[in-house]
């Protein structure tokens, strides 16, 4: 039986779990949440590999809620991989996976990313993490809450952040529009029926 130890130095191999056993790493209340909020295990595999050039590169996933993306970056590639999340819960649980499984280049922080400095990372990956405030459907837990005016100040700040970020940072997002994404970034492709979307910083 594939162990969770096993299944981390299994990415590394190229051999894919499923998302139904990936998501076992975490608490079943987060494991209902996995469709809707989670990325999936193959798109993260290949936004990690767009994103990841270099030992040295740090990339950035913008709401990273339990993880999941960070922690397959750090498990196929040698970049540095932050999530921010603003949900302490889940930036605590986070911070034990990476530990129980030493994950050393992984690193979360709690925090909103507004008050971050973008110019640090050579990549970003955002994966719509701000839709919770436009759909009920759609939230996470009981800190969510449905706000049209929240939800559009949060990606005017997406837009005032991203310019922040130096000439040729790569940029990858997974369900967002591309009115979303600031002029300042080149689209340069997409794939999965155009729901993974990949940029660079001109």
């Amino acid at each position: 039986m594939l162990t969770f130890a096993s299944m981390f130095e299994s990415l590394k191999l190229k051999k894919y779990p499923s998302d139904a056993r990936f998501d076992t790493i975490y608490p079943k209340k987060y494991q209902e949440h996995s469709a809707r909020h989670f990325t999936p295990v193959s798109i993260a595999v290949k936004a990690a590999r767009l994103l990841a050039d270099k030992p040295d590169d740090r990339i950035l996933d913008i709401g990273s809620g339990v993880g999941k993306v960070c922690c397959i970056g750090a498990s196929i590639t040698d970049a540095h991989f932050y999530g921010v999340e603003k949900r302490k819960t889940l930036t605590n649980l986070s911070n034990k996976i990476k530990r129980e499984y030493k994950l050393k280049n992984a690193h979360f922080i709690n925090a909103d990313f507004t008050t971050l400095d973008f110019s640090r990372f050579n990549g970003i990956y955002f994966f719509n993490s701000f839709h919770e405030h436009l759909d009920e459907t759609c939230v996470l837990d009981e800190t969510s809450r449905v706000s049209l005016s929240e939800y559009r100040n949060y990606h005017n700040s997406l837009k005032e952040k991203l310019n922040e970020c130096i000439k040729g940072t790569r940029l990858v997002t997974y369900y967002t529009f591309k009115n979303k994404i600031p002029a300042s970034f080149q689209f340069i492709d997409a794939n999965e029926t155009g729901l993974l979307k990949f940029y660079i910083k001109k």
